[in-house]
């Protein structure tokens, strides 16, 4: 492997007698350009170069598009301006000469994808032929499974009849909407490119279409009423056919824009909006469960019933990234790829390893990180949510989880990750400040 340095291989080599949560710790307190100098850059090469040995258990494939029309004011993540046909150019081919450095590798060879998932950024963005282009490779370079999951995320102003036309011909089973909320005030205030009453009819069309559609919603947008989330809501329970949604909290984190304007609009400390946020989760789950929507595992997730559940979860599956910024987060290690589009295609052009950092785990680091991810990210409501978390333990790894469950959260209450009221495992306001910061190999949920 391919260290920085001998400081780094030191450093690094440090970690194998570490546990994962030690490992998520010293993250959160180096600084990122720093543990980009330490972490090993050929992890890829390391992870793929071995068969998988859970060939056929919650692998997704994820697809990173980077390009938007406008920056919304609410997002977190890195995105280019959709204003250069060459950029787009260079980079779609980029993705290609990735996808083939990669797709001999006895990883890859070894896999049945259930899921594959285009995420952004925001792919509808591209035009019809480049999807269908870029589809293609993607499915003749990598194995699938006959009913996999095949999901294309996609903003309402960008996402033509032909387009849609497009998705159902290549393949594309499903579509995750950007839709936020429908209140024209708020997108407005967010420079959100489309309206509620054009979201609506590309719903409309895609439920037509024979997809799959989740809507993507956001609560806690400042200056957001609790009449505002019932509309919401309402509009979401008014659709003819089944849906999904992703009930997104607006996450603010300390020292950004969107934490002065949570001050100087809302009127808010962080921990006050930490407050509110638990507040609209609980309205939301109130009227959406009254509306015919099932709450899933994972807080975010609801279903219209008589829909599907989601099947794509980048913090409880094996995923293989591509692209600029992607995560690629496996059993025997992590790497997030460059996220600025011009350093990731300089790198696929020199032949150099797409991913800006990793880092190697022993199978005990992997399977505590399986049982931390699934104690932050999952729905820690539920009555059953610890034999719930055995029997997924149990799916993914083949394997009971013994005590591995009582370890983990006993090393997140040492850490001050979280505190126990009883047996409510709550996290606290260490956790979420170093959420805001951990970011290389971590999920795109954060």
């Amino acid at each position: 492997m391919k260290y920085h340095s001998e400081e780094a291989r030191s450093f690094l080599d440090s970690f194998s007698s570490k546990s994962y949560l030690d490992i998520f710790n010293i993250r959160s307190r180096v600084e990122q350009r720093d543990w980009e100098r330490f972490a090993i850059t050929d992890v890829k090469d390391e992870v793929f170069s071995h068969e998988n040995a859970f060939p056929r258990s919650k692998n997704v494939m994820y697809v990173h598009i980077p390009f938007c029309m406008t920056r919304c004011g609410y997002c977190p993540y890195y995105t280019e301006p959709y204003d250069s046909r060459r950029l787009v150019g260079a980079y779609l081919e980029a993705l290609e000469h990735e996808i083939d450095g990669i797709k001999q590798m006895p990883y890859l060879q070894s896999t049945q994808f259930a899921s594959l998932y285009w995420g952004g950024g925001t792919p509808s963005v591209l035009h019809a032929d480049e999807i269908a282009h870029l589809y293609d490779k993607i499915t003749s370079s990598f194995h699938f499974e006959a009913h996999a999951e095949m999901s294309f995320e996609a903003n309402p102003a960008t996402l033509t009849e032909s387009k849609i036309a497009t998705l159902r011909q290549v393949g594309f089973n499903r579509v995750s909407l950007g839709v936020q909320t429908f209140s024209q005030r708020l997108l407005r205030e967010m420079e959100c490119a489309h309206t509620p009453e054009h979201a609506r009819r590309v719903i409309e069309r895609l439920l037509d279409a024979g997809l799959t559609v989740n809507i993507d919603c956001i609560y806690g947008l400042i200056g957001q009423t609790n009449a505002d989330v019932d509309e919401d809501v309402d509009v979401l329970g008014s659709f003819r056919g089944p849906i999904q949604t992703t009930y997104f909290p607006l996450r603010i984190a300390e020292n950004t824009p969107l934490h002065a304007e949570l001050a100087r609009r809302g009127g808010m400390s962080l921990h006050e909006h930490q407050t509110r946020l638990l507040e609209l989760d609980a309205r939301i789950e109130k009227k959406l469960t009254g509306n015919g929507f099932v709450r899933e595992e994972c807080p975010v997730f609801y279903h219209s019933k008589g829909g599907s559940d989601h099947k794509y979860h980048s913090t409880e599956t094996r995923v293989v990234g591509v692209g600029s910024s992607a995560g690629t987060l496996l059993d025997r290690g992590e790497s997030s790829n460059f996220p600025n589009v011009s350093e990731y295609i300089a790198a696929v052009v020199n032949g150099q390893d797409t991913a800006l950092s990793g880092i190697v785990l022993s199978e005990q680091q992997a399977h505590e990180r399986f049982v931390l991810y699934r104690i932050l990210y999952m729905n820690r409501s539920l009555p059953a949510f610890r034999q719930i978390l055995d029997e997924r333990f149990q799916e993914y790894y083949g394997k009971p989880v013994d005590g591995l469950y009582d370890k983990v959260l006993a090393d997140m209450v040492k850490l001050r990750f979280v505190k126990m009221d009883g047996e409510r495992v709550v996290l606290t306001d260490r956790l979420w400040h170093i959420l805001n910061r951990v970011k290389i190999g971590m999920p795109s949920i954060l």
